[in-house]
């Protein structure tokens, strides 16, 4: 995540954070490991490493999570040792590959200039990547470059990988996993052979989730109440 968001990234984030994304993990991650065999995973934006926690107690052997330095590794769900602090605006200088890399709504708060580095990091990693970044309008956080699925698969393209979509429809509607998983996560695989299915020749749909679209009405709403409050005073008062 970006370092000048860190103040954002703060205990009582990664808190909420951490319990929310367990929680979406513990459903999402069994799914994972069904199709994608995978003995070492990094995850790339990891928090305090939720994901990680699951896909450990689900027999997954190494993990390595990635994260800013203001991360409060006393937080941390993983090992110590299992965690890495770096800046995600700058190259990490990792000389080994994982099975499975992830990296779950980070891509976003990075610059845009980041964006094609940070695709190609992930693909040197791992031969399948989960990837999931925030949408147009998107709420929550200092993001500094949402885009629609599209964007990020042309990206993923131009290093060789294809979508593979399989994960959206299986959990659009489980009420178990976050929205923001289930409107965004899709594979990108540039090695066939570390699935268990081809990869998607079709165009990412670019998916609104209801629950978004509920955010987005409701803090509209709250913020026309605010203009119309704001208008109301600002009104010449009616001699008596």
């Amino acid at each position: 995540m970006a370092t000048d968001a860190s103040h954002y990234f703060d205990p009582y984030y990664f808190g909420w954070q951490a319990a929310s994304a367990e929680r979406s993990a513990r459903v999402v991650a069994p799914r994972i490991l069904e199709r994608v065999t995978a003995s070492s995973v990094v995850d790339v934006g990891c928090g305090t490493g939720p994901w990680l926690a699951v896909l450990l107690a689900l027999g997954v052997d190494e993990v390595l999570g990635i994260d800013g330095p203001y991360v409060d590794q006393s937080q941390l769900r993983i090992p110590r040792g299992s965690f890495l602090a770096r800046d995600l605006e700058e190259p990490l200088g990792l000389e080994r590959r994982f099975d499975l890399a992830i990296s779950l709504e980070v891509a976003h708060y990075l610059r845009e200039e980041r964006a094609a580095a940070f695709v190609q990091l992930l693909t040197e990693l791992a031969p399948v990547v989960f990837f999931s970044a925030a949408i147009p309008h998107q709420p929550g956080g200092p993001a500094r470059n949402r885009r629609w699925p599209e964007y990020w698969a042309r990206l993923f393209a131009a290093r060789g990988f294809r979508p593979w979509d399989w994960l959206r429809r299986e959990i659009w509607n489980d009420e178990r996993v976050d929205w923001w998983y289930a409107q965004n996560g899709v594979f990108f695989v540039g090695d066939s052979d570390a699935t268990s299915a081809d990869p998607d020749e079709r165009p990412l749909l670019p998916l609104v989730h209801p629950k978004m679209l509920d955010e987005v009405v409701a803090a509209g709403a709250r913020s026309g109440a605010v203009a119309r409050l704001v208008d109301a005073a600002r009104a010449p008062r009616r001699r008596a």
